[in-house]
């Protein structure tokens, strides 16, 4: 028995170092224009308060591509880490039509409403260490579980800045909000976003997500990090129950 967990140890830390943490030249590329991007639109309304400051604005712009290079590798992290745990090589894809369209709103509303998608994680099959699951193909239901890393580690980064003075240092204030902002994107049911599997892999999953992310994140910021952490759980299993009983209960339309 011994034995087995060894081997099971050493097989996943080899994937997850040879597949899960090494990306294509290709996954760099769309992260580093994810980046861009969604650091153009969070720092859309600070180049200046009543006229344009380039200074100011490039600043501004340069620390929102630093807290946005920090919320997307803890975003892809927790979806390679479940991925690589379940046998499977994580894959980045960014969304670029959706982040032109986010880029479209943030003129159109001078950057009064904030909105984007991070892009995804998609699963690949590892042969040899799919061996011996019940499931050996890559199914729906382990693409949800690690599409959901993407919100929880976004989440629990944002607990451990909870436990610092937030509230009076704007950088740290700043960066708990862009990884808010990319935990709640990432739930979103949008195509190439991780709520889309999530949501069609299984719905009470997903909303267990929603109410534990968007609610622990609210009590976060509003309350205390240990209060929102156990807040999330007691919102998520709400959610799901009011999933079971007026949507699952729902008669089917024939």
């Amino acid at each position: 028995m011994g034995k087995s967990y060894m081997h099971y140890a050493r097989s996943f830390y080899y994937n997850l170092f040879n597949y899960g943490l090494k990306l294509s030249s290709r996954e760099i590329k769309e992260s580093i224009i994810s980046i861009l991007i969604i650091a153009f639109i969070l720092s859309f309304k600070e180049w200046g308060d009543q006229t344009f400051n380039f200074v100011t604005g490039i600043t501004n712009f340069a620390l929102a591509i630093l807290f946005s290079i920090i919320a997307m590798a803890v975003n892809q992290f927790g979806q390679r880490i479940i991925a690589v745990y379940y046998g499977y090589d994580p894959e980045y894809y960014g969304n670029t039509i959706g982040l032109m369209i986010s880029i479209v709103i943030a003129f159109a509303s001078r950057g009064s409403i904030i909105l984007f998608v991070p892009g995804y994680i998609a699963i690949n099959h590892l042969a040899a260490s799919r061996l011996g699951e019940f499931r050996y193909y890559t199914n729906q239901w382990e693409w949800a579980k690690s599409s959901f890393g993407a919100p929880l580690f976004n989440f629990l980064f944002i607990v451990i800045l909870g436990f610092l003075p937030f509230r009076e240092i704007i950088l740290l204030r700043k960066l708990l909000m862009t990884n808010l902002w990319f935990a709640v994107f990432s739930l979103l049911p949008l195509p190439n976003n991780p709520g889309i599997y999530m949501f069609f892999g299984m719905r009470w999953f997903w909303a267990f997500a929603v109410g534990f992310t968007v609610g622990g994140c609210l009590l976060v910021l509003f309350t205390k990090p240990l209060i929102g952490l156990i807040g999330a759980l007691l919102l998520g299993t709400a959610a799901i129950t009011w999933y079971f009983i007026k949507v699952d209960s729902l008669p089917e339309v024939s």
